[in-house]
């Protein structure tokens, strides 16, 4: 019974064989960050070379009164129906070194943390349905080669390498025959 819980457990452990796993993801790592850097280079070489800098503004912290014309509800006697209401609004500030570039280097960056860890998820969870067989056909293999007792390889429905897996199944099987004939 407890070999059948720790398989069990096995089953849910999503880093079956690290080294290859992380390996996988390193590979798939490496190819989004050079994507980063290239779309990065290549907002910041459009930026530079097409709109000089952009102009991208902030409010000023100074209000500024404008008059808004509204309609008079009750006019006096020889009043006018619109009237101006004095209102303070905010002005842009263009004083500043803020462009197109950093506000879409900081969209990408953040997005592309954001893609990252969708990778790292995605590549740990296809890396488990290959890394499963592999390990499973490696322990066959190992006790094949020890001469302890051997079984037929299992795996789950949806992992990768099954017909490799169903080749050793026929070997193992052959050589199980085999023993019995002797």
């Amino acid at each position: 019974m407890p070999e059948k819980n720790h398989k069990k457990n096995f089953r849910f452990r999503y880093l079956i064989d690290k080294e290859f796993q992380l390996k996988f993801l390193a590979h798939y790592s490496l190819l989004f960050i050079s994507g980063v850097i290239v779309t990065l280079l290549s907002l910041y070489w459009l930026n530079q070379s097409k709109y000089e800098g952009g102009a991208v503004f902030r409010l000023r912290q100074d209000a500024q009164t404008v008059y808004w014309k509204v309609e008079n509800e009750d006019p006096a006697p020889g009043e006018s129906k619109e009237k101006f209401v004095p209102r303070e609004i905010y002005l842009p500030n263009y004083d500043h070194k803020l462009d197109r570039y950093e506000i879409q280097k900081d969209a990408v960056l953040t997005l592309s943390a954001l893609y990252l860890m969708l990778i790292t998820v995605f590549s740990i969870f296809k890396s488990h349905k290959m890394a499963g067989p592999v390990f499973s056909i490696k322990r066959s293999l190992q006790r094949m080669a020890s001469g302890e007792p051997i079984e037929t390889i299992r795996i789950r429905k949806g992992d990768e390498f099954q017909e490799l897996v169903e080749i050793l199944n026929q070997v193992i099987q052959k050589r199980m025959n085999d023993q019995v004939k002797k």
